[in-house]
């Protein structure tokens, strides 16, 4: 299928050069774009079309790969897990955007750090609700970073994270449905921060709704290795997650960072049993 669109893209793109005297001499692929080279050295891009049905996400049991319900990650962040186009296939299921307040920060860099998701507003009681019907994976304290936070997994593979909650209303483990409150907010926090992820890979929350009506934007969303271009210029070796038969001098040779340093960071001792799902800092 992906053959098919590039050809009826480059069948496109050589009968625009033809009427402007252009000749398309090769292409360079890499992901889902294609570089087109003409003969007269300019170039053009063609992002090619994900086939909707062999590239959706087919998770029939959201438990079967890296549950872990100690950390707002089940993996670290990779940018090698973005390579290959997807499809979100929501398949008219209920939605429900989390909260009822206006957006307030967008998704992307701010103060020169990458802001992973949105930021809409709360007053103070405001519940917080669960997009999608899914299960909980990941409820309660998390650190400074989030928070009190949830996370949940969807039926598609999506997971959607809600931080900075006052409160949280839900327990690892349980079945939501979209609208249910999973959480309040507004006290501690002005603002609820909202994600969406692919494999613990963060993209725009606004691919999937639109952030001003609520609405979701489509019933199938394709989701492209682009959107998460950022991610090459991000330093995602600073955290570990930590798995079964992990140790602290394995970890430390993995990352060239002393075991010291490690337990400096994280208020740990070496001889520290370490829990699966922990989060560990690496570089200060």
């Amino acid at each position: 299928m992906k053959r098919i669109s590039l050809a009826i893209a480059l069948c496109s793109v050589c009968a625009l050069s033809f009427s402007q005297a252009k000749v398309a001499v090769d292409t360079i692929s890499r992901g889902n774009l294609s570089v087109v080279i003409f003969d007269d050295k300019t170039w053009q891009y063609i992002e090619i079309q994900p086939d909707l049905k062999s590239a959706t996400i087919d998770t029939t049991d959201i438990k079967s790969e890296n549950w872990v319900t100690t950390s707002v990650y089940a993996q670290n962040p990779d940018y090698a897990r973005t390579k290959d186009a997807s499809v979100i296939d929501f398949g008219g299921a209920a939605s429900s955007f989390p909260a009822k307040g206006k957006l307030v920060s967008g998704f992307g860099m701010r103060s020169g750090k990458m802001h992973t998701g949105i930021d809409i507003a709360l007053n103070s009681g405001d519940a917080v609700v669960a997009a999608f019907d899914g299960i909980v994976r990941f409820a309660g304290w998390s650190g400074s970073k989030y928070g009190n936070a949830v996370v949940v997994r969807h039926y598609n593979g999506l997971e959607t994270v809600y931080a900075h909650l006052d409160d949280v209303k839900c327990k690892v483990n349980q079945k939501v449905n979209a609208g249910e409150t999973i959480g309040v907010g507004g006290k501690t926090s002005n603002h609820l921060h909202f994600e969406t992820r692919l494999k613990d890979n963060a993209f725009d929350p606004e691919i999937v709704f639109n952030a001003q009506t609520g609405a979701l934007v489509a019933d199938r969303i394709p989701i492209y290795a682009s959107n998460f271009d950022y991610m090459k210029f991000v330093d995602n070796s600073q955290y570990h997650v930590v798995k079964s038969g992990d140790t602290l001098s394995a970890i430390a040779r993995k990352y060239h960072v002393s075991v010291k340093q490690i337990c400096d960071l994280n208020g740990i001792k070496e001889s520290s049993i370490l829990s699966i799902g922990k989060r560990l800092k690496l570089r200060p």
